[in-house]
């Protein structure tokens, strides 16, 4: 256990030793429960790295760490209460996590107003206004103006990280980007070093599960995720979304039932209170409640689950986007909630909105606040990204290079661009039993019963005849 003066950091007893390169450089490689909080002996800026450290790792949620520290009235924790903040805005535990981040934002303005802060402090604190009133690309060029000036502010990474993402810009995070842009080895290569010198870094474990997603190998990627299952249920940001990677390894296999329990059990558990799950577990679900219609699977009951959900998080009608409302959407966020208002039937359906872009950035308000001039790295404003800027990335992320899009073109009537998606999507990923299945069920449509003998032949080889593979 990690010890300051004798006094343990962390309320509890840890449950992992710490490695020999933890026991050197002080860095992760220590478990304790997630919802305990650090000590009030702690300093606050010792409690800041660590907490920012098991964030940045995906390791746990700032806001059960800092518990204890954030109360205290005689000694204002600035940066612990953006920490929090940022951290409800992008890795919610529940959608009411989102709502709580402008209390933080609040108290972190209010303390800003009656301290002297620095200036990385006080672009924090912009960057989280930004964020929490859904100003996303306005978060990323303060983040970016962050690391102009001090290239290695952990926070300032992780939250842009975050940003690009949902945004589209995914050549971020160094190992998840090389995924995204397909060199595999390298993004292997890089993530198992991760995890070599920290055991407990969440964030190369979801990479890992990417690249062996990305390489078409159902049995090899679930044996994988299956191996570290320990490392999923840990209560930290990631947890639900990595039994949603492995989700995608059962639906290759054909394992429908199973992925109906991860969803059951693991990605969407009830809620007593009722209370809507967090807009990342919804966008992942929703993910999986098309890929499971699209397979011809009855997900009816999901598919109103998730509807009751989306509701609850609708943002209001109101044009004005510097009010805080019920929640601020990202892009993606805003596609996948479309589509489930749009396409799941129900009496009480409401409205779904039309999908507009995100706010533009006010570089001229911006330099007013930071007292410097703002630099934007990311994304380029020419209109015609401004224009499609809500739609980039977006539909790559709902069919994704996992996807291709096959199997919403072998819904449409005209099924030779679903075929040819297919061969192009076979020649990658030969050993997928849920990509030959889908052929077959289009080659039946085509009435080529020599190309259904032969996809349903290796689909039943690879698993789907058999109910899927029963060892995950």
């Amino acid at each position: 256990m990690l010890r300051r003066g004798g006094v343990p950091l962390l309320r509890g007893r840890s449950t992992r030793a710490m490695s020999l390169l933890g026991s050197i450089f002080g860095i992760g490689e220590f478990e304790g429960a997630r919802n305990t909080s650090l000590s009030r002996s702690t300093s606050k800026q010792q409690a800041y790295d660590l907490a920012l450290l098991d964030y940045v790792s995906m390791n746990s949620h700032p806001k059960f760490m800092l518990q204890q520290l954030l109360v205290e009235e005689d000694a204002p924790f600035l940066m612990g209460h953006v920490l929090v903040g940022a951290s409800q805005c992008l890795a919610p535990l529940m959608h009411q996590d989102a709502l709580d981040a402008a209390d933080r934002l609040d108290t972190a303005a209010t303390i800003a107003k009656g301290e002297e802060t620095t200036t990385s402090e006080k672009m924090h604190v912009l960057a989280l206004d930004a964020m929490v009133h859904g100003r996303h690309h306005e978060a990323a060029t303060v983040y970016e103006t962050i690391l102009l000036h001090d290239h290695s502010d952990l926070l300032a990474l992780r939250c842009c990280y975050d940003i690009y993402k949902f945004l589209g810009h995914l050549l971020a995070m160094q190992a998840y980007g090389m995924q995204a842009a397909g060199r595999l080895d390298a993004a292997e290569a890089m993530a198992e070093k991760s995890l070599s010198m920290n055991g407990n870094d969440r964030w190369a474990l979801h990479t890992m599960l990417h690249v062996l997603e990305a390489r078409g190998n159902a049995n090899h990627g679930a044996s994988y995720a299956n191996q570290f299952k320990a490392g999923f249920d840990n209560g930290g940001p990631l947890e639900r979304h990595l039994y949603f990677q492995w989700a995608l390894y059962m639906m290759d296999l054909g394992n429908y039932d199973r992925i109906n329990k991860m969803l059951e059990v693991n990605i969407l558990p009830y809620q007593p209170d009722g209370a809507p799950h967090a807009v990342p577990t919804l966008c992942d679900a929703t993910q999986l409640y098309w890929r499971l219609r699209f397979a011809g699977q009855d997900n009816t009951e999901l598919g109103e689950y998730l509807l009751q959900n989306w509701s609850a998080v609708q943002p209001p009608s109101s044009t004005n986007t510097n009010a805080v409302s019920t929640s601020r959407l990202h892009p993606l966020a805003s596609v996948l909630r479309y589509s489930i208002l749009s396409c799941v039937p129900s009496g009480a359906t409401p409205s779904p909105e039309p999908l507009v872009t995100d706010p533009a950035v006010d570089t001229g308000r911006l330099e007013a606040s930071l007292g410097t001039t703002p630099f934007q790295f990311s994304f380029s404003s020419s209109p015609g990204i401004v224009i499609c800027s809500c739609w980039n990335g977006e539909l790559e992320e709902v069919y994704s290079s996992v996807c291709k899009g096959f199997q919403a073109a072998s819904k449409c009537d005209d099924l030779r661009l679903a075929k040819l998606l297919l061969n192009e999507r076979l020649s990658a990923r030969p050993q997928s039993a849920q990509c030959w299945n889908t052929y077959s069920r289009v080659s039946a449509a085509m009435g080529d019963s020599s190309a259904v003998r032969d996809a349903q032949g290796m689909s039943y080889v690879l698993g789907l005849g058999q109910g899927g593979n029963q060892t995950y």
